[in-house]
């Protein structure tokens, strides 16, 4: 009787005062959308051979997952190349990365690839890890252990005998009359090159080499093919060379301003300096801006490079004048007549 009145007592205070039901949460659901899976191609390989390592890792949308540093491979293994794919969205908002190692190993025996492990940070600070199952890999010898048809190397054979000799003083006599035929040849060719005269190259001046240049890139047509830009940049860089050479300077290496100042310290007229400054600065624009300039522009930047080359190029030396004047008379049938008759003044043709 007692026992029952403990009982109904114990009811009647626990339907009074019930329990705070938070203080028992329910028990989370492990599964927090975050895995990591690993597997190889092949689990048995020999000595070198190539297999690949694949993890595949699966986190929540809204988080961040801390990944180890890029191409590193499992300790102990050798990496031969390393791909990271992802991250591609999944089903249910999961985002899927795929790693991919291709590893080798150069030491025979069972190796165990160490479980991969990675931390991953909620969208609310919350902190959670996870890992991959280790895999071994069997890594065979190439040399069959049975094989019977591998020997110890022999003995280095002895060759029976010397050489005789004469074999020697043979040998020592081609030698010597192929010497002497090298050396009789070389001084023969070196006297008649002498006898010869020395060759005598023609130095080519700048403005002529730069002339022909702009000639050149003209037969290209890169303009009517709408290679603008390629068109602009050979402009530049061949009157950039012809200026280095004519002036001195290193115009190749300058920028435009720059390359107008070493200009204008070499007390370059105002018109030559305008025009470079002018068509460099189109060059400067087309090359780094993008842009391009209207068809009539466009037609004009060649006679414009040809414009700075002759407004820039030295005048004839005096002696070299007097020889252009000579060869033009020379040429002309009036100096022939003069030649071929007696030392008389030339008499202008009759009418008659």
């Amino acid at each position: 009787m007692r026992c029952s009145s403990l009982l109904a007592t114990i009811l009647v205070a626990v339907s009074t005062n019930p329990a705070d039901t938070e203080a028992f949460p329910a028990p989370q659901d492990e599964d927090n959308g975050f895995s990591i899976e690993a597997s190889v191609d092949r689990d048995r390989i020999t000595v070198g051979d190539p297999f690949l390592y694949r993890i595949t890792v699966k986190s929540p949308g809204n988080s961040a997952v801390e990944w180890p540093e890029s191409g590193r491979p499992p300790e102990g293994f050798d990496l031969l190349s390393f791909e990271h794919e992802g991250p591609l969205s999944g089903p249910g908002g999961v985002n899927v990365d795929s790693l991919r190692y291709e590893l080798t190993l150069y030491r025979t025996g069972e190796h165990s690839i160490p479980s991969f492990a990675l931390k991953c940070v909620l969208l609310d600070g919350t902190e959670i890890s996870a890992e991959s199952d280790s895999i071994s890999v069997t890594v065979l010898s190439v040399i069959d252990d049975e094989a019977e048809d591998i020997r110890d190397l022999k003995d280095p054979v002895e060759i029976p005998g010397e050489v005789p000799w004469y074999f020697w003083a043979i040998g020592g006599l081609v030698l010597l009359a192929v010497a002497t035929g090298l050396f009789l040849y070389f001084r023969r060719r070196g006297k008649r090159n002498d006898a010869n005269g020395p060759d005598t190259a023609i130095e080519r001046l700048p403005e002529e080499i730069a002339l022909e240049e702009l000639d050149r890139l003209a037969l290209k047509e890169w303009l009517v093919q709408g290679h603008v830009k390629a068109h602009y940049s050979a402009l530049s860089e061949i009157l950039r060379r012809y200026l280095s050479v004519r002036y001195g300077i290193a115009a190749m290496e300058y920028t435009t301003s720059e390359l107008i100042a070493a200009l204008n310290a070499l007390d370059l007229g105002h018109e030559e300096s305008r025009t470079v400054r002018v068509l460099f600065e189109e060059c400067d624009m087309v090359k780094f801006a993008r842009y391009t300039p209207e068809t009539h522009r466009q037609s004009l930047s060649l006679g414009e490079g040809r414009e700075i080359v002759e407004l820039t190029s030295p005048p004839p030396a005096p002696e070299y004048a007097a020889l252009d004047r000579n060869d033009a008379e020379a040429d002309s049938p009036v100096s022939g007549e003069v030649s071929a008759g007696d030392a008389g003044s030339v008499r202008a043709p009759s009418k008659d």
